[in-house]
């Protein structure tokens, strides 16, 4: 039987970071991951890179349920819910629905700030010691329409309230600064602290830098089952044999609520299905990454290609490409940059991941109370790649029995 001081499940941008930070705390990290070593199936692999302390408004906010309803009549649309016959669903959809209230965003908005601007830090000493594309030159969120530009206006003042600067800006401010493409839009806000990396890079970097740093990485490792004993987890349980651990990470993305409830422990989770492709060297790209606010849709130049993604599509586990969707979103790009050509994306495969989605649309982060030597590492929807470093930080200081310097009540995987 295989041993480690901690056992990491999951080597996703969460899991790497866990096991970079308790590496170095000298820790023995194993990392068991259920996908193949490209980590294609990863869903850090098909992210859009960004780092985003600007994103403070959790996933369920007042009107998201309103819009996606109506979003379900159209299949054309960035959203959609794949309804089968499951308790799980339904229960998942009523504790989201609980949850898209004004108290909870701005609670919510406070712990994202913090967790936040918080990883911003921690990607900054990480690009000193590794190479992973980071550039810092802020985030673009384009409107085209008059009433999203007026939300999108009052986030940006609610940020600066909780202390980030937000430039509102018009048709000629956004001109003024994206200067690789032009834009046909009405206006949008510039968050001039939000970075970018390439997720891929990132995962590949990471990997060989805690092989390096005696980190056991294991691919084709699925979990399915725990051996426990007088509350605590004691040992996993794989094809492969069993390995033991006095610390366990559940960073296992959007399978992470199905592991737990192994062991009948309760953490609501849904997966969030989307899509990304990525053009390599294309005609023209923009200088800078942006929100394409009304298509829901990610842009973010990386070198020299460029890459957008998006859709949500609320599943189980369900990888399949809808391809009328990833056409509508192939195709709403040049409603944002009218130089972009649909032919630019002709050929190119595209990737499909699933994103963690808590039903409250914060993360889960801290030890079960039922198991005290498991803690959660996941929920993060689109913000995986963002709070990675964060994440990891909280898990080393958890496992370490230090204060973390965070309210971690809200984050809570016994919260529901």
């Amino acid at each position: 039987m295989e041993r480690s001081d901690v056992i990491i499940i999951g080597g996703g941008a969460v899991g790497l970071s866990c096991a970079y930070y308790l590496n170095q705390a000298g820790y023995n990290v194993t990392i068991l991951d259920g996908g193949t070593a490209d980590k294609k199936s990863s869903c850090s692999w098909g992210n859009s890179g960004m780092v985003v302390p600007s994103h403070i408004v959790p996933l369920a906010a007042p009107g998201v349920i309103k819009k996606g309803l109506k979003w379900l009549l159209d299949p054309e649309s960035p959203f959609s819910i794949e309804f089968k016959p499951s308790l799980e669903m339904i229960s998942w959809l009523w504790k989201f629905r609980r949850a898209t209230n004004p108290n909870h965003v701005k609670a919510g908005a406070k712990v994202f700030r913090e967790l936040g601007f918080t990883s911003r830090s921690l990607y900054l000493e990480l690009g000193q010691e590794m190479d992973f594309g980071l550039e810092s030159r802020g985030i673009l969120m384009l409107c085209n329409s008059e009433k999203v530009l007026e939300e999108e206006f009052a986030i940006s003042a609610m940020a600066r309230e909780l202390g980030m600067e937000g430039v509102d800006l018009d048709q000629r401010g956004v001109k003024a600064i994206e200067t690789g493409m032009d834009t046909a839009i009405l206006g949008g806000v510039h968050y001039p602290m939000d970075c970018n990396i390439n997720p891929v890079l990132f995962l590949d970097v990471m990997q060989k830098y805690l092989r390096a740093g005696g980190v056991k990485i294991q691919y084709n490792t699925m979990i399915h089952g725990f051996q426990t004993n007088n509350g605590e987890i004691e040992s996993v349980e794989t094809k492969q044999g069993k390995w033991k651990a006095n610390q366990f990470v559940l960073s296992a993305g959007s399978v992470a609520g199905k592991l737990a409830g192994i062991i009948g422990l309760k953490m609501p989770m849904m997966a969030g299905k989307g899509y990304s492709v990525t053009m390599e060297s294309p005609v023209k790209k923009p200088a800078l990454p942006a929100i394409l606010i009304e298509a829901r849709i990610a842009s973010t130049p990386m070198g020299p290609n460029w890459r957008f993604g998006g859709t949500m599509t609320v599943t189980d586990s369900d990888r399949k490409i809808n391809i009328r969707k990833l056409k509508a979103m192939l195709k709403s790009v040049q409603d944002y940059y009218p130089e972009y050509d649909l032919s630019w994306t002709e050929g190119l495969d595209p990737w499909v991941g699933l994103r963690p989605l808590s039903a409250d649309g914060l993360p889960y982060i801290g030890p079960f109370k039922e198991y005290p030597n498991l803690i959660a590492a996941t929920g993060h929807a689109m913000q995986g790649i963002s709070l990675s470093p964060v994440t990891g930080k909280l898990v080393r200081d958890i496992i370490s029995k230090k204060e973390t310097g965070f309210d971690m009540d809200m984050l809570s995987p016994d919260r529901f």
